[in-house]
């Protein structure tokens, strides 16, 4: 998984080389274009890859007793919390640094945040390179757990980034735990109307609408204003006057 993860992160670097000059949704696009262009290209070429027969991954070997058998998923389920933990402890310290800092400045303007002699490349390249190496250790995860990949649209085409990122944006931009709530909702969401067929994806974009005319900065920024209306009803609550105020009476002389 090491080695999948250190591939993705190799070419998140080189991703982030080639779109340097790039902002805003045409970054998107262009990350966009080159992994459909590697799905395309996997799949054109069956003498290497096999094509859309995919190519067949061998199980995790047993570690500590831990049978890692295709039977057998609750060691794959504690490895992914392990896995999930370890990545989100990393990123929170990352927030609350002088990196995640950073971050936020280039997010908010990177021209001033330039000229306050901070080098924008170098913290989109960490960015880059960083989101990068994470997504190619759960993808590593992901093919052993499969067994099998093939470059099929459905699993790593239009929809599947579509859905990734209706999760991030639903959970709030710029926070960790909102997309981790909106993964949970939505993803539940999704299962649990299943039944419903092509419907439930009709819900499904009802929702999503809902959130961006109501909650235009996520869950999580939902939640942060619900937070803050409750404190505001409690402390009104708790403010009781200690005294009443009477006028002070002029006291005449004989």
């Amino acid at each position: 998984m090491l080695i999948g993860a250190s591939a993705s992160g190799v070419l998140g670097f080189l991703t982030g080389v080639v779109t340097l000059r790039l902002r805003g949704i045409f970054v998107g696009l262009a990350t966009w274009f080159l992994a459909e262009v590697l799905r395309l290209t996997i799949s054109n070429t069956p003498g290497y890859t096999r094509g859309m027969l995919g190519l067949a991954v061998k199980p995790l070997p047993d570690v500590y007793g831990l049978d890692f058998s295709r039977a057998a998923l609750l060691p794959y389920y504690y490895l992914l919390l392990i896995l999930v933990i370890i990545i989100f402890t990393i990123a929170a310290l990352m927030v609350h640094s002088r990196i995640g800092l950073s971050f936020k400045a280039i997010r908010e303007d990177q021209l001033a945040t330039e000229t306050l002699g901070l080098s924008a490349t170098k913290y989109k390249l960490i960015n880059f390179t960083t989101a990068c190496f994470f997504t190619g250790l759960i993808g590593a995860f992901y093919a052993h757990y499969i067994g099998i990949l093939t470059p099929d649209a459905t699993d790593f085409g239009v929809p599947r980034t579509v859905e990734v990122l209706t999760v991030a944006y639903v959970g709030g931009r710029g926070t960790l735990w909102g997309s981790i709530l909106a993964g949970f909702l939505l993803i539940g969401f999704q299962e649990y109307f299943r039944e419903l067929g092509a419907w439930r994806l009709v819900l499904y974009g009802v929702l999503l609408i809902s959130v961006m005319i109501y909650a235009p900065k996520g869950l999580a920024g939902l939640l942060a204003e619900l937070k803050k209306y409750i404190f505001s009803l409690i402390k009104k609550v708790r403010t009781v006057p200690t005294s009443a105020t009477t006028p002070n009476e002029k006291k005449t002389a004989p």
